[in-house]
């Protein structure tokens, strides 16, 4: 019973299905990125609207606080982002 339905599909339908699987798995699988230190991680958030960016800083060199200039999505402008606690 089980060889009559095994052969009713014809063997390059069942290699094309097989081809189709691992085309659509390799698409799916990501590589996983490497993490950035977490002790490095800056918040960077803007008064008026809340918006946050995160960014690294390498607090050795750099002890003062990073006030960069970034594009507010909300506002639809460069506005300056200052640096607050996590």
């Amino acid at each position: 019973m089980w060889a009559e339905r095994s052969s009713s599909l014809p063997v390059s339908f069942s290699l094309y299905f097989i081809q189709r699987v691992v085309f659509y798995w390799k698409l799916s699988y990501t590589i996983p990125t490497m993490a950035k230190a977490q002790d490095n991680l800056i918040q960077l958030k803007n008064k008026e609207t809340g918006e946050v960016y995160w960014t690294s800083k390498n607090k050795k060199l750099v002890t003062r606080k990073i006030e960069l200039k970034k594009y507010s999505k909300k506002l639809r402008k460069h506005i300056t982002f200052k640096e607050t606690k996590k």
